[in-house]
């Protein structure tokens, strides 16, 4: 019997009706929001959807850390940034030096690719 033969595949098609206008596609390196999101997987954001919901996954540019995608918590002092991974520590961003222009957007969906 001979194993199927499998070709690489570098892109990611997505149905129309996933998305429109004002959505984007990255991929998510590390694992600071794994078993949810994993290192390598192609993540879906919905950039006209940057008003925090608490417990909302979003994609932030943090100045002192980067791009990042965390689970977000809007409390009386700030905004929460909490990793899905255990191993990362929860932060919070104060609302005297939260920019709204900081969150990309809200995380869709996101895909990973096993075959790579």
């Amino acid at each position: 019997m001979e194993l199927a033969k499998f070709e690489p595949i570098d892109t990611i098609m997505l149905p129309r009706e996933l998305y429109q206008d004002g959505f984007v596609v990255i991929d998510n390196r590390g694992d600071s929001m794994e078993k949810l999101i994993m290192d390598g997987a192609s993540v879906v954001i919905d950039t006209t959807s940057c008003e925090i919901v608490s417990g909302c996954i979003y994609a932030l540019s943090i100045p002192w850390e980067g791009c990042i995608l965390r689970e977000c918590h809007s409390e009386p002092h700030g905004v929460l940034l909490r990793p899905y991974n255990r191993n990362y520590p929860v932060t919070t961003v104060g609302w005297e030096e939260f920019d709204p222009n900081m969150v990309i957007g809200r995380v869709f969906c996101s895909v990973i690719n096993i075959f790579r």
